[in-house]
Protein backbone atom coordinates (compact mmCIF):
# COMPACT_ATOMS: atom_id res chain seq x y z
CA UNK A 1 0.00 0.00 0.00
CA UNK A 2 1.27 3.58 -1.04
CA UNK A 3 2.00 5.83 1.91
CA UNK A 4 -0.59 8.46 0.07
CA UNK A 5 -3.01 5.34 0.86
CA UNK A 6 -2.22 4.70 4.68
CA UNK A 7 -2.43 8.41 5.19
CA UNK A 8 -6.03 8.63 3.55
CA UNK A 9 -7.25 5.59 5.39
CA UNK A 10 -5.70 6.87 8.85
CA UNK A 11 -7.39 10.53 8.24
CA UNK A 12 -10.85 8.70 7.32
CA UNK A 13 -10.39 5.59 10.10
CA UNK A 14 -10.44 8.34 13.33
CA UNK A 15 -13.85 10.20 12.52
CA UNK A 16 -15.59 7.31 11.11
CA UNK A 17 -14.88 5.42 14.15
CA UNK A 18 -15.92 7.70 16.47
CA UNK A 19 -18.96 8.56 14.17
CA UNK A 20 -20.10 5.19 14.18
CA UNK A 21 -19.70 4.75 18.17
CA UNK A 22 -21.48 7.95 18.96
CA UNK A 23 -24.26 7.13 16.77
CA UNK A 24 -24.38 3.89 18.04
CA UNK A 25 -24.13 4.88 21.80
CA UNK A 26 -27.21 7.96 20.78
CA UNK A 27 -29.46 4.95 19.38
CA UNK A 28 -28.96 2.62 22.30
CA UNK A 29 -29.14 5.21 25.25
CA UNK A 30 -32.17 6.72 23.60
CA UNK A 31 -34.50 2.58 23.48
CA UNK A 32 -32.61 1.40 26.59
CA UNK A 33 -34.45 4.38 28.40
CA UNK A 34 -37.88 2.82 26.71
CA UNK A 35 -36.49 -0.68 27.90
CA UNK A 36 -36.40 0.15 31.19
CA UNK A 37 -40.13 1.25 31.65
CA UNK A 38 -41.09 -1.69 29.37
CA UNK A 39 -39.61 -4.36 32.23
CA UNK A 40 -40.36 -2.53 34.98
CA UNK A 41 -43.99 -2.34 33.60
CA UNK A 42 -44.23 -5.82 33.31
CA UNK A 43 -42.27 -6.67 36.38
CA UNK A 44 -39.22 -8.60 34.85
CA UNK A 45 -35.74 -8.86 35.74
CA UNK A 46 -33.78 -5.53 35.27
CA UNK A 47 -30.97 -7.63 33.96
CA UNK A 48 -33.09 -8.84 30.76
CA UNK A 49 -32.60 -5.20 29.47
CA UNK A 50 -28.96 -5.57 28.82
CA UNK A 51 -30.27 -8.81 27.03
CA UNK A 52 -32.48 -7.37 25.08
CA UNK A 53 -30.46 -4.19 23.98
CA UNK A 54 -27.18 -6.60 23.35
CA UNK A 55 -29.90 -8.29 20.27
CA UNK A 56 -30.49 -5.11 19.19
CA UNK A 57 -27.05 -3.56 18.72
CA UNK A 58 -26.65 -5.44 14.81
CA UNK A 59 -29.96 -3.59 14.11
CA UNK A 60 -29.05 -0.04 15.05
CA UNK A 61 -25.22 -1.02 13.91
CA UNK A 62 -27.17 -1.04 10.10
CA UNK A 63 -28.15 2.55 10.45
CA UNK A 64 -25.03 3.97 12.03
CA UNK A 65 -22.40 2.05 9.99
CA UNK A 66 -23.71 3.83 6.46
CA UNK A 67 -23.78 7.60 8.12
CA UNK A 68 -20.58 6.98 9.98
CA UNK A 69 -19.04 5.81 6.96
CA UNK A 70 -20.55 9.22 5.26
CA UNK A 71 -19.35 11.33 7.76
CA UNK A 72 -15.68 9.55 7.93
CA UNK A 73 -15.17 10.37 4.38
CA UNK A 74 -16.46 13.98 4.44
CA UNK A 75 -14.55 15.11 7.36
CA UNK A 76 -11.22 13.92 6.24
CA UNK A 77 -11.69 15.63 2.63
CA UNK A 78 -12.95 18.46 4.12
CA UNK A 79 -9.91 18.96 6.48
CA UNK A 80 -7.66 17.83 3.27
CA UNK A 81 -9.65 21.20 1.17
CA UNK A 82 -9.14 23.72 4.52
CA UNK A 83 -5.37 22.88 5.74
CA UNK A 84 -4.48 22.89 1.62
CA UNK A 85 -3.65 19.16 1.76
CA UNK A 86 -5.87 18.41 -1.37
CA UNK A 87 -3.61 20.96 -3.27
CA UNK A 88 -0.67 19.40 -2.27
CA UNK A 89 -1.87 16.07 -2.98
CA UNK A 90 -3.19 17.00 -6.84
CA UNK A 91 0.13 18.93 -7.79
CA UNK A 92 2.00 15.69 -7.05
CA UNK A 93 0.05 14.76 -9.70
CA UNK A 94 -2.70 12.46 -7.70
CA UNK A 95 -6.29 12.70 -9.13
CA UNK A 96 -9.36 12.60 -7.45
CA UNK A 97 -9.88 8.85 -9.12
CA UNK A 98 -6.15 8.03 -7.39
CA UNK A 99 -7.04 9.74 -4.05
CA UNK A 100 -10.33 7.43 -3.95
CA UNK A 101 -8.52 4.34 -4.34
CA UNK A 102 -8.12 3.51 -1.18
CA UNK A 103 -11.63 4.85 0.30
CA UNK A 104 -13.00 2.61 -2.20
CA UNK A 105 -10.39 -0.50 -0.95
CA UNK A 106 -11.76 0.28 2.91
CA UNK A 107 -15.22 0.55 1.10
CA UNK A 108 -15.60 -3.47 -0.02
CA UNK A 109 -14.90 -4.52 3.25
CA UNK A 110 -17.73 -2.39 5.03
CA UNK A 111 -19.64 -3.85 2.13
CA UNK A 112 -19.02 -7.37 3.09
CA UNK A 113 -19.91 -6.29 6.76
CA UNK A 114 -22.82 -4.77 6.18
CA UNK A 115 -23.84 -7.65 3.62
CA UNK A 116 -23.84 -10.81 6.67
CA UNK A 117 -25.01 -8.30 9.06
CA UNK A 118 -28.18 -7.34 7.01
CA UNK A 119 -28.48 -10.95 5.34
CA UNK A 120 -27.21 -13.31 8.45
CA UNK A 121 -26.99 -11.34 11.66
CA UNK A 122 -29.89 -9.45 11.85
CA UNK A 123 -32.57 -12.00 11.42
CA UNK A 124 -31.49 -13.65 14.07
CA UNK A 125 -31.04 -11.19 16.56
CA UNK A 126 -34.16 -9.61 15.90
CA UNK A 127 -35.80 -13.03 16.59
CA UNK A 128 -34.06 -13.16 20.00
CA UNK A 129 -34.90 -9.79 20.53
CA UNK A 130 -38.92 -10.64 19.88
CA UNK A 131 -38.64 -13.85 22.09
CA UNK A 132 -37.32 -12.08 25.02
CA UNK A 133 -39.69 -9.68 24.75
CA UNK A 134 -42.60 -12.19 24.51
CA UNK A 135 -41.02 -13.81 27.40
CA UNK A 136 -41.16 -10.83 30.07
CA UNK A 137 -44.79 -10.52 28.82
CA UNK A 138 -45.70 -14.30 29.24
CA UNK A 139 -44.47 -14.40 32.67
CA UNK A 140 -41.26 -16.85 31.39
CA UNK A 141 -39.22 -14.69 33.56
CA UNK A 142 -41.20 -14.43 36.17
CA UNK A 143 -45.05 -14.18 37.15
CA UNK A 144 -46.26 -10.37 37.70
CA UNK A 145 -48.15 -10.09 40.76
CA UNK A 146 -48.79 -6.33 41.43
CA UNK A 147 -48.89 -5.22 44.45
CA UNK A 148 -52.76 -4.08 46.09
CA UNK A 149 -54.46 -5.81 43.04
CA UNK A 150 -56.82 -9.16 43.11
CA UNK A 151 -54.48 -11.28 40.01
CA UNK A 152 -56.23 -14.08 38.99
CA UNK A 153 -53.12 -16.44 38.21
CA UNK A 154 -55.55 -19.40 36.88
CA UNK A 155 -59.07 -20.34 37.18
CA UNK A 156 -59.12 -21.44 41.05
CA UNK A 157 -56.53 -19.26 42.39
CA UNK A 158 -57.09 -15.71 43.38
CA UNK A 159 -53.93 -13.75 45.31
CA UNK A 160 -53.28 -10.27 46.45
CA UNK A 161 -50.16 -8.49 48.00
CA UNK A 162 -50.48 -6.04 49.55
CA UNK A 163 -46.58 -4.59 50.03
CA UNK A 164 -44.07 -6.22 47.89
CA UNK A 165 -39.83 -6.17 48.70
CA UNK A 166 -38.29 -5.91 44.84
CA UNK A 167 -34.93 -6.70 46.60
CA UNK A 168 -35.71 -9.73 48.62
CA UNK A 169 -39.20 -10.43 47.02
CA UNK A 170 -40.76 -10.86 50.20
CA UNK A 171 -44.68 -9.57 50.91
CA UNK A 172 -46.84 -8.24 53.69
CA UNK A 173 -50.89 -8.57 54.03
CA UNK A 174 -51.18 -11.60 51.90
CA UNK A 175 -54.33 -12.83 51.12
CA UNK A 176 -54.99 -16.25 48.47
CA UNK A 177 -58.08 -18.08 47.31
CA UNK A 178 -58.14 -21.73 46.23
CA UNK A 179 -61.31 -22.82 44.80
CA UNK A 180 -62.18 -26.57 44.29
CA UNK A 181 -64.02 -28.35 41.36
CA UNK A 182 -66.81 -29.20 44.00
CA UNK A 183 -67.49 -25.61 44.71
CA UNK A 184 -65.28 -25.47 47.97
CA UNK A 185 -63.19 -23.05 48.97
CA UNK A 186 -59.93 -22.26 50.81
CA UNK A 187 -59.08 -19.37 51.91
CA UNK A 188 -55.46 -18.34 53.05
CA UNK A 189 -53.81 -15.00 55.01
CA UNK A 190 -50.39 -14.06 56.25
CA UNK A 191 -48.83 -11.38 57.31
CA UNK A 192 -45.25 -12.25 55.89
CA UNK A 193 -44.10 -14.72 53.17
CA UNK A 194 -41.85 -15.52 50.51
CA UNK A 195 -42.25 -15.73 47.07
CA UNK A 196 -40.74 -17.68 44.22
CA UNK A 197 -41.52 -19.83 41.59
CA UNK A 198 -39.73 -23.51 40.31
CA UNK A 199 -37.16 -23.50 37.45
CA UNK A 200 -39.55 -23.95 34.97
CA UNK A 201 -42.15 -21.61 36.27
CA UNK A 202 -44.46 -24.31 36.78
CA UNK A 203 -45.44 -23.32 40.29
CA UNK A 204 -45.59 -20.83 42.79
CA UNK A 205 -43.99 -21.63 46.28
CA UNK A 206 -45.04 -19.35 48.91
CA UNK A 207 -43.30 -19.57 52.12
CA UNK A 208 -46.08 -17.91 54.64
CA UNK A 209 -45.93 -16.95 58.15
CA UNK A 210 -48.26 -15.96 60.95
CA UNK A 211 -51.28 -16.48 59.05
CA UNK A 212 -54.40 -18.33 58.68
CA UNK A 213 -56.55 -20.63 56.92
CA UNK A 214 -59.66 -21.11 56.52
CA UNK A 215 -61.59 -24.17 54.51
CA UNK A 216 -65.22 -23.53 53.42
CA UNK A 217 -66.89 -26.84 52.73
CA UNK A 218 -69.05 -26.74 49.19
CA UNK A 219 -72.44 -26.20 51.08
CA UNK A 220 -70.78 -23.17 52.64
CA UNK A 221 -72.56 -24.59 56.02
CA UNK A 222 -69.32 -25.52 57.77
CA UNK A 223 -66.16 -23.73 58.46
CA UNK A 224 -62.39 -24.95 59.56
CA UNK A 225 -60.25 -22.42 60.65
CA UNK A 226 -56.29 -23.12 61.71
CA UNK A 227 -53.83 -20.56 62.89
CA UNK A 228 -50.01 -21.01 61.99
CA UNK A 229 -46.65 -19.53 62.15
CA UNK A 230 -45.07 -21.24 59.04
CA UNK A 231 -46.96 -22.41 56.13
CA UNK A 232 -45.69 -23.58 53.06
CA UNK A 233 -47.42 -23.86 50.15
CA UNK A 234 -47.02 -24.49 46.48
CA UNK A 235 -49.62 -23.36 43.56
CA UNK A 236 -50.17 -24.61 40.16
CA UNK A 237 -49.62 -21.70 37.40
CA UNK A 238 -51.07 -22.16 33.77
CA UNK A 239 -48.67 -23.47 31.07
CA UNK A 240 -46.57 -20.58 28.94
CA UNK A 241 -47.40 -20.08 25.34
CA UNK A 242 -44.90 -20.90 22.93
CA UNK A 243 -43.17 -18.49 21.18
CA UNK A 244 -43.84 -18.61 17.29
CA UNK A 245 -41.28 -20.12 15.12
CA UNK A 246 -38.57 -17.37 13.13
CA UNK A 247 -39.57 -16.10 9.85
CA UNK A 248 -42.94 -15.40 9.85
CA UNK A 249 -41.88 -11.47 9.02
CA UNK A 250 -39.38 -11.67 6.45
CA UNK A 251 -36.91 -9.49 8.89
CA UNK A 252 -36.57 -12.55 10.57
CA UNK A 253 -35.65 -14.82 7.48
CA UNK A 254 -32.00 -14.86 6.08
CA UNK A 255 -30.96 -13.81 2.92
CA UNK A 256 -30.88 -18.31 1.72
CA UNK A 257 -34.57 -18.75 3.56
CA UNK A 258 -36.22 -15.88 1.12
CA UNK A 259 -34.26 -16.95 -1.95
CA UNK A 260 -35.49 -20.47 -1.26
CA UNK A 261 -39.04 -19.66 -0.83
CA UNK A 262 -39.03 -17.44 -3.90
CA UNK A 263 -37.81 -20.48 -5.96
CA UNK A 264 -40.52 -22.28 -5.12
CA UNK A 265 -43.42 -19.98 -4.42
CA UNK A 266 -45.50 -17.90 -6.19
CA UNK A 267 -47.88 -14.72 -5.62
CA UNK A 268 -50.83 -16.42 -6.07
CA UNK A 269 -49.43 -19.41 -3.47
CA UNK A 270 -47.83 -17.81 -0.68
CA UNK A 271 -49.03 -14.63 0.90
CA UNK A 272 -45.62 -13.65 2.04
CA UNK A 273 -44.32 -13.92 -1.42
CA UNK A 274 -43.96 -10.00 -2.01
CA UNK A 275 -42.52 -8.88 1.45
CA UNK A 276 -39.41 -12.13 0.82
CA UNK A 277 -38.81 -10.62 -2.24
CA UNK A 278 -38.72 -6.92 -1.34
CA UNK A 279 -36.65 -7.95 1.40
CA UNK A 280 -34.47 -9.67 -1.02
CA UNK A 281 -33.83 -5.95 -2.79
CA UNK A 282 -33.51 -4.48 0.20
CA UNK A 283 -30.70 -6.49 1.26
CA UNK A 284 -28.80 -6.04 -2.05
CA UNK A 285 -29.48 -2.44 -2.06
CA UNK A 286 -28.34 -1.81 1.36
CA UNK A 287 -24.74 -2.90 0.65
CA UNK A 288 -24.43 -1.54 -2.61
CA UNK A 289 -25.28 2.13 -1.41
CA UNK A 290 -21.68 2.21 0.28
CA UNK A 291 -20.60 2.31 -3.02
CA UNK A 292 -21.77 5.76 -3.71
CA UNK A 293 -21.19 6.82 -0.22
CA UNK A 294 -17.53 8.36 -0.92
CA UNK A 295 -18.92 10.19 -3.96
CA UNK A 296 -21.71 12.20 -2.23
CA UNK A 297 -19.13 12.20 0.98
CA UNK A 298 -16.30 14.00 -1.29
CA UNK A 299 -18.89 16.52 -2.80
CA UNK A 300 -19.80 17.77 0.10
CA UNK A 301 -16.54 17.61 1.90
CA UNK A 302 -14.23 19.24 -0.59
CA UNK A 303 -14.45 23.51 0.02
CA UNK A 304 -12.69 26.42 -0.67
CA UNK A 305 -10.05 27.58 1.74
CA UNK A 306 -10.89 31.00 1.90
CA UNK A 307 -14.74 30.07 2.02
CA UNK A 308 -15.22 27.11 3.56
CA UNK A 309 -18.72 25.91 3.38
CA UNK A 310 -20.35 24.89 6.59
CA UNK A 311 -23.80 24.51 4.79
CA UNK A 312 -22.61 21.35 2.54
CA UNK A 313 -22.31 18.84 5.18
CA UNK A 314 -25.73 19.57 6.50
CA UNK A 315 -27.42 19.13 2.92
CA UNK A 316 -25.20 15.58 2.55
CA UNK A 317 -26.40 14.29 5.81
CA UNK A 318 -29.95 15.75 4.66
CA UNK A 319 -29.46 13.65 1.25
CA UNK A 320 -28.55 10.62 3.28
CA UNK A 321 -31.09 10.54 5.63
CA UNK A 322 -33.68 11.62 3.41
CA UNK A 323 -32.45 8.48 1.01
CA UNK A 324 -32.77 5.79 3.73
CA UNK A 325 -35.84 7.25 4.73
CA UNK A 326 -37.79 7.25 1.71
CA UNK A 327 -35.99 3.79 0.47
CA UNK A 328 -37.50 1.77 3.46
CA UNK A 329 -40.50 4.02 4.27
CA UNK A 330 -42.12 4.02 1.06
CA UNK A 331 -39.75 1.52 -1.52
CA UNK A 332 -40.11 -0.80 0.50
CA UNK A 333 -43.72 -1.01 1.88
CA UNK A 334 -44.89 -0.07 -1.79
CA UNK A 335 -43.00 -3.24 -2.78
CA UNK A 336 -44.05 -5.81 -0.10
CA UNK A 337 -47.97 -4.29 -0.99
CA UNK A 338 -47.32 -5.81 -4.37
CA UNK A 339 -48.51 -2.00 -5.42
CA UNK A 340 -45.29 -1.35 -7.37
CA UNK A 341 -42.27 -3.38 -8.96
CA UNK A 342 -39.46 -2.92 -6.83
CA UNK A 343 -37.23 -2.72 -9.76
CA UNK A 344 -39.40 0.83 -9.64
CA UNK A 345 -39.82 1.38 -6.17
CA UNK A 346 -36.18 0.63 -4.91
CA UNK A 347 -33.94 0.85 -7.25
CA UNK A 348 -35.15 3.80 -9.11
CA UNK A 349 -34.52 5.23 -5.56
CA UNK A 350 -31.34 3.97 -5.49
CA UNK A 351 -30.80 5.10 -9.36
CA UNK A 352 -32.25 9.14 -8.20
CA UNK A 353 -29.44 8.66 -5.34
CA UNK A 354 -26.48 7.59 -7.51
CA UNK A 355 -27.27 10.30 -10.32
CA UNK A 356 -27.75 13.36 -7.91
CA UNK A 357 -24.33 11.90 -5.86
CA UNK A 358 -22.62 12.27 -9.11
CA UNK A 359 -24.25 15.14 -9.89
CA UNK A 360 -23.03 16.86 -7.20
CA UNK A 361 -19.58 15.38 -7.15
CA UNK A 362 -19.00 16.47 -10.62
CA UNK A 363 -19.80 20.15 -9.80
CA UNK A 364 -17.92 19.87 -6.64
CA UNK A 365 -14.84 18.70 -8.23
CA UNK A 366 -15.21 21.36 -11.27
CA UNK A 367 -15.74 24.04 -8.18
CA UNK A 368 -12.80 23.30 -6.80
CA UNK A 369 -10.20 23.26 -9.65
CA UNK A 370 -11.65 26.78 -10.59
CA UNK A 371 -11.32 27.92 -7.37
CA UNK A 372 -7.57 26.64 -7.43
CA UNK A 373 -6.79 28.65 -10.83
CA UNK A 374 -8.42 31.44 -9.87
CA UNK A 375 -6.01 31.45 -6.44
CA UNK A 376 -2.96 31.28 -8.41
CA UNK A 377 -4.25 34.21 -10.79
CA UNK A 378 -4.83 36.34 -7.79
CA UNK A 379 -1.26 35.89 -6.28
CA UNK A 380 0.74 39.17 -7.17
CA UNK A 381 3.11 38.74 -10.19
CA UNK A 382 6.73 39.38 -9.13
CA UNK A 383 8.82 40.61 -12.04
CA UNK A 384 13.02 40.68 -12.18
CA UNK A 385 14.36 43.64 -14.14
CA UNK A 386 17.30 42.87 -16.11
CA UNK A 387 20.37 45.05 -15.04
CA UNK A 388 21.27 48.57 -17.00
CA UNK A 389 24.31 47.47 -18.54
CA UNK A 390 23.13 44.49 -20.11
CA UNK A 391 20.10 46.39 -21.81
CA UNK A 392 22.27 48.76 -23.05
CA UNK A 393 23.98 45.92 -24.56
Amino acid sequence: MHLIDRYILRAVATPLILALAVAGMLLLLEHMLRLFDFVLAEQGPVDVVWRMLANLVPHYLGLALPLGTFLGILLAFRNFSISSELDALSSSGASFGRLMRPIYMLIGLIMVLDFLLVSYVQPFARYEYQQIRFDVTSGALGIKIPPGEFIEISDQVTIRLGEINAETRDAREIYLERRALDGGKTIITARYGAISTTPEISSLLLKLQDGRQVIINPFGDRIQTLNFETFDLEVDLPAIGVFRERGGDEREATINEIIALLASESPQSSPLYNEYRAGLHWRIIHPLSFLVLPILAVAMGVTGRRRASNLKPVVGIAILIVYHEVLEEWGKVAAQDGSVSPFISMWGIFAIFTLVSLSLYTGSIDQARTAKVMARRSQETVRIAAPAADAAE
